[in-house]
C-alpha cells in the first residue's frame, strides 16, 4: 500500500465514529446535568490548552509519529473510559485524557503529512490531498454516525462505543505503518523552540488569522453545543416519543447537518470557498440565532446544514493556509500554541454556557448567546476592511 493510501486509511479509521455528537444525550442518561457537562467541556478545553505546547514540542523536538502514535493509544484508553461510565468523575477524567490524546496529534498529523509530501516533490498537492481525504471520511462518516445512532437507541450505547473503540485501534495499527521521512529536530533548546514559535503566531502576518478562527470556532461549537438535545425535545413532543426514542432519526440529522455539508463545504470551487471564508463570522451566528427563534425541526435542520458547510470551507482555508505561511521546524509547535489558545477561550465559554442553559432554558440560553456572537463577527468583518484585511487574503489560492 502507498503513502497516500496509508494515509487515507488512517484518516478514514480517525474520523470514524458511531455515537457523533449523541454522546450528550449518553451523559443526560448517566444523569450528568448540562451545566456538569459545560464544565467537562471546559475541562477538556483546558487540556488543549494545558497540553498543547508540550506535545507540539514532543512532535517537533522527537518525532511526529511518535506523537500521532501517543495520541490515538490515548484515545483508545479514553474511549474505555467512556464506555464504563458512571458519574461526573469518569466522565471528568474522560475529558482529560481524549484532551491530552487530542493535543498529541492535533498539528503533528497535517505536519508529518505535509513533511512526507514535501520529501516526494509532492507538497503543492497538500490541499488536494486534504480535500481527497476528508471527502472519504465524510462519506464514510454519512453511514457509521446513522448505524451507531440506530443501534444506540435499539441496544444501547455500549455497542456503538466498542466498534468505536475498534475502529480506533485499527488507526493506531496504520499509523504504525507509515513512515516518517528525513524528520529533522530543531537545533534550538525547547523553551527557546517555544518561543521563537510563539513569536511566529504572534506575528502580523498570522495573529488575524488565529482570532477570527477563534471567532468563528466559537460560533459554530455554539451552534453545535446541545443540539441534539434541542432538536431531539422538539422532535420528541412532536412524535409524542422521548428523546431516546429519536436516537435514529438525530443520527440522520447529523450526518444531514454535519457530514454532508462537510462534505459539500471542502470540495466547493475556489470562487464559492473563498465567499463562505470571508461571510462565515457573520453568517454562523446569524443561522443559530434564527434557529432560536423559530424551533421548526425541519427549518433548524436545514440552518444547521448552511452552518456546517459554511464553517467547513472556512476551516479548511484555514488549515491550509497556515500550513504555507508557517516554517517547517516550527510547524506542529506553531498549530500547537494556536490550538491552545483556542482551547482557553472555549473553556471560558462552555463552562459559563453550560450554566446559562441550566438557568434561563437551552433555547433562551441559544438565543442570547447567539446576538452576542453577531456583533463579534460584524466586528470581525469591518476589522477585515481595515487592518485586518491584508493578513486574511487565501494567499495559498493565489498561488495555485
Amino acid at each position: 500500500m502507498n503513502l497516500l493510501r496509508r494515509y487515507r486509511l488512517l484518516f478514514l479509521l480517525m474520523n470514524t465514529g458511531f455515537i457523533g455528537n449523541l454522546t450528550v444525550i449518553y451523559y443526560l442518561s448517566k444523569g450528568i446535568t448540562y451545566g456538569q457537562i459545560g464544565l467537562v467541556s471546559a475541562v477538556s478545553a483546558l487540556g488543549f490548552f494545558l497540553f498543547e505546547v508540550p506535545t507540539g514540542v514532543v512532535a517537533d523536538k522527537v518525532s511526529r509519529k511518535t506523537s500521532v502514535l501517543i495520541g490515538m493509544a490515548l484515545f483508545s484508553l479514553g474511549t474505555v473510559i467512556l464506555i464504563l461510565l458512571r458519574n461526573f468523575p469518569m466522565l471528568v477524567a474522560y475529558a482529560v485524557i481524549s484532551s491530552l490524546g487530542a493535543t498529541f496529534v492535533s498539528g503533528s498529523l497535517q505536519a508529518w503529512l505535509f513533511d512526507n509530501l514535501g520529501h516526494l516533490g509532492m507538497q503543492k498537492r497538500y490541499r488536494e490531498v486534504m480535500r481527497d481525504v476528508k471527502t472519504l471520511t465524510l462519506v464514510f462518516s454519512a453511514f457509521s454516525i446513522p448505524t451507531g445512532a440506530f443501534l444506540a437507541q435499539f441496544y444501547g450505547f455500549t455497542l456503538p462505543l466498542v466498534m468505536t473503540l475498534i475502529t480506533e485501534l485499527g488507526a493506531l495499527l496504520t499509523a504504525l505503518s507509515i513512515p516518517e521521512y528525513e524528520f529533522k529536530k530543531p537545533e534550538v533548546s525547547y523553551h527557546l523552540h517555544v518561543l521563537g514559535s510563539a513569536r511566529e503566531l504572534f506575528k502580523g502576518d498570522l495573529l488575524p488569522l488565529v482570532l477570527i478562527s477563534i471567532a468563528v470556532t466559537v460560533s459554530i461549537n455554539q451552534f453545535r453545543k446541545f443540539f441534539e438535545p434541542y432538536l431531539g425535545g422538539i422532535l420528541a413532543e412532536s412524535l409524542g416519543t422521548t428523546i431516546m426514542g429519536t436516537l435514529g432519526v438525530l443520527g440522520i440529522v447529523e450526518v444531514l447537518i454535519k457530514t454532508i455539508p462537510k462534505l459539500l463545504g471542502v470540495r466547493l470551487r475556489e470562487g464559492w470557498s473563498r465567499k463562505a471564508y470571508e461571510l462565515a463570522p457573520v453568517i454562523i451566528p446569524l443561522l443559530t440565532l434564527l434557529s432560536a427563534i423559530y424551533s421548526n425541526p425541519l427549518f433548524v435542520v436545514i440552518l444547521g446544514m448552511a452552518a456546517a458547510l459554511v464553517n467547513a470551507a472556512f476551516g479548511f482555508n484555514v488549515s491550509v493556509e497556515f500550513q504555507h505561511r508557517i516554517p517547517s521546524e516550527k510547524r506542529a509547535t506553531v498549530i500547537s500554541l494556536d490550538m491552545m489558545f483556542s482551547a482557553l477561550v472555549m473553556a471560558a465559554f462552555y463552562a459559563v454556557y453550560g450554566f446559562a442553559v441550566d438557568m434561563a432554558g437551552l433555547e433562551e440560553a441559544r438565543l442570547i448567546f447567539a446576538v452576542i456572537l453577531l456583533v463579534v463577527g460584524v466586528a470581525f468583518k469591518i476589522a477585515s476592511l481595515g487592518p485586518f484585511g491584508e493578513p486574511l487574503k487565501l494567499r495559498h489560492l493565489a498561488e495555485d
